[in-house]
């Protein structure tokens, strides 16, 4: 079955027109989990969706289409609906004549996507790759491949003055799940070969960020080497490809784009989405994380880097490894416990996760004295938290989170009792190997 974002993304339509159709009554999903509320629908209720997007391209209203679908054809009423139309159609013959033809064609390529494949898909590994790049917010899918053409000219000639050997390919990344013809949350850049110390520790050069892109253990992968308008038919056909085939998506999607030796010839592009197999996918939250331990810990204070942001750049990241070169100079913190590392995640009271977090790594301290340049003090209070373990790589870490807030919380009883968690590196954790293991905290009280 699929999900509601994988739906949208087959069928390219938004997932809130997909959930406003669920009100309507015009498409159901075929299954809705009873704890979380997933929408869940089948592949065989493709057809019934673009029968809807069929009709609505002929400017059927919603209302009229719902009373095609469920009327018999031999009604009086819908005979009447169909020679109004037929009317209309006739006094521009021609316009509708080529919107049919268009509707047609896409109802065509849909049910080809799932019969023929234009490029087998693989799985494959990715290692850790220092990228640069430029993240931002779009208001319009219409404006992407400019904007995206304009930044990689700038990226480049910005590598260019720092002596960098591009090695590409250059990189696209949707940091959304579903299809979107507005509000885009994407980065573009290029993969790059120079000494790490040379570009990350460098200053960043107004938007254009350098960072590693964390490797991933498992990718479905396949090439595009069609026309770029036919490229949402690959997107289509990795998506079933991964469902029909036991996977589960675990990060977001890439594009990875090759230029051809031949000038004149199409680019090829791989399109990329990290995924885990269903068992472990499932396994991992059933097993790893369904029982947190919930207990009592006093309050402690943290002294250690801040950050404030939306880790749009993997600037959490940036930020350890900035506090493990502090301390690599500093040795020790004044009064440090010796307890583990944490990550302490504040949103302020005024303002939401959209709005931004701070963030702050460090080490818990007895007493406060000596403070090291640009180092923060924050006091945490005494609470009774839910304890998760999260166990492997770091493009699964959101999985965790997503499951912590969105289905074990609402069901537990519990609610968050601040505005705050934490985590937990202790000696188990091993940099997101597939043994690593480290803590999430999260406060709580009863409802």
């Amino acid at each position: 079955m699929l999900k509601i974002g994988e739906l949208s993304k087959i069928a390219q339509v938004s997932i809130k027109t997909l959930r406003y159709y669920d009100r309507l009554g015009l498409l159901k999903p075929a299954h809705i989990d009873r704890f979380n509320g997933y929408r869940y629908y089948n592949l065989s209720q493709l057809p019934l969706l673009n029968r809807i997007l069929a009709l609505k391209d002929l400017d059927f209203s919603l209302d009229q289409i719902h009373e095609l679908l469920k009327l018999d054809l031999t009604s009086r009423s819908l005979q009447n609906m169909l020679r109004h139309k037929a009317d209309e159609l006739r006094s521009h013959i021609i316009d509708e004549r080529s919107r049919l033809l268009r509707v047609e064609s896409r109802l065509t390529q849909i049910d080809e996507v799932f019969r023929k494949e234009t490029s087998p898909v693989v799985l494959k590994t990715a290692p850790d790759y220092l990228v640069v790049t430029v993240r931002k917010r779009l208001p319009t899918l219409s404006i992407l491949e400019k904007w995206q053409r304009e930044t990689l000219q700038e990226i480049h000639q910005y590598l260019g003055q720092q002596s960098s050997a591009i090695t590409g390919p250059d990189l696209l990344i949707y940091h959304q799940d579903e299809f979107r013809e507005d509000d885009l949350d994407v980065e573009v850049g290029t993969i790059v070969r120079e000494s790490r110390s040379n570009l990350e520790s460098g200053p960043n050069y107004g938007d254009i960020k350098h960072h590693t892109l964390p490797g991933v253990k498992l990718l479905a992968s396949t090439l595009h080497t069609q026309p770029s308008q036919a490229l949402g038919h690959t997107y289509a056909i990795l998506t079933w490809w991964t469902q029909v085939n036991g996977f589960r998506p675990i990060g977001p999607w890439r594009e990875l784009t090759y230029e051809q030796e031949i000038p004149t010839r199409e680019r090829m592009i791989e399109v990329q989405r990290p995924v885990m197999t269903a068992i472990d996918f499932y396994s991992h939250l059933e097993m790893d994380i369904m029982e947190p331990k919930i207990f009592t810990k006093p309050g402690f204070t943290l002294l250690g880097l801040r950050y404030f942001g939306k880790n749009e750049h993997g600037e959490i990241s940036q930020l350890w490894d900035q506090f493990n070169r502090r301390m690599a100079v500093l040795g020790d913190l004044p009064y440090e416990t010796g307890d583990a590392a944490i990550g302490l995640c504040i949103t302020p009271d005024d303002s939401s996760e959209k709005e931004g977090f701070e963030y702050v790594a460090g080490f818990p301290v007895s007493k406060v004295e000596d403070i090291p340049e640009g180092f923060v003090v924050r006091e945490v209070p005494a609470f009774t938290y839910a304890v998760f373990a999260h166990k492997g790589d770091l493009p699964s870490l959101g999985k965790t989170y997503e499951y912590i807030y969105e289905t074990w919380l609402p069901q537990s009883g519990y609610q968050v009792a601040a505005k705050i968690d934490f985590e937990y590196y202790d000696q188990y954790f091993k940099n997101f190997a597939p043994d690593s293991v480290f803590y999430i905290y999260v406060p709580i009280k009863k409802d």
